[in-house]
């Protein structure tokens, strides 16, 4: 790691801690919030953990429509939209899609990529929930797509990257 990488961090923590000739407000929101009550001691443990579980979540909820989609893939040949449920067209895109799927879930619950993966996972909701409204109007399951697509941009902007492979 380079040295002035180092030096940054030792910087910003530094920057982070409280200034010992602060007195400590006890009873202020802030300070029951930033640890000295036991239930902020159990969020500032689960706080750096929650991006793995969103981005391994996605990558669950992605790697399953996908596998189902490769699976049986007649049954999802009525989603995609102008072409006939029953051309070889249609079934040909849903494989495609049911790949890329998989694919993108299989590299967020790895960790690999995960901005990447994480990016075009929020472009294929995004698509999905757009050609949803427009052929079905807003449904339930236009709903659903958009909390994935939520948690999809969530992921992509989450700064904390733990349990992923690097190279």
């Amino acid at each position: 790691m380079p040295r002035r990488n180092r030096m940054a961090r030792a910087a910003l923590r530094a920057a982070e801690r409280p200034a010992a000739s602060v007195a400590p407000a006890a009873a202020t929101p802030v300070a029951l919030a930033s640890g000295s009550h036991p239930r902020g001691q159990a969020m500032d443990r689960i706080q750096p953990w929650a991006p793995v579980v969103a981005r391994v979540a996605l990558g669950l909820v992605l790697l399953w429509f996908g596998i189902h989609e490769l699976i049986q893939p007649s049954l999802w040949t009525g989603y995609v939209p102008v072409i006939s449920s029953t051309s070889h067209l249609a079934l040909a895109l849903v494989l495609v899609h049911g790949w890329a799927l998989s694919v993108l879930g299989v590299a967020l619950c790895l960790g690999v990529a995960t901005r990447l993966a994480a990016a075009l996972s929020a472009l294929a909701l995004l698509e999905i929930v757009i050609s949803l409204s427009l052929t079905g109007g807003v449904t339930d399951i236009v709903a659903r797509d958009l909390g994935v697509f939520g948690l999809a941009v969530a992921v992509l902007a989450s700064d904390q990257h733990r349990l992923v492979l690097r190279g």
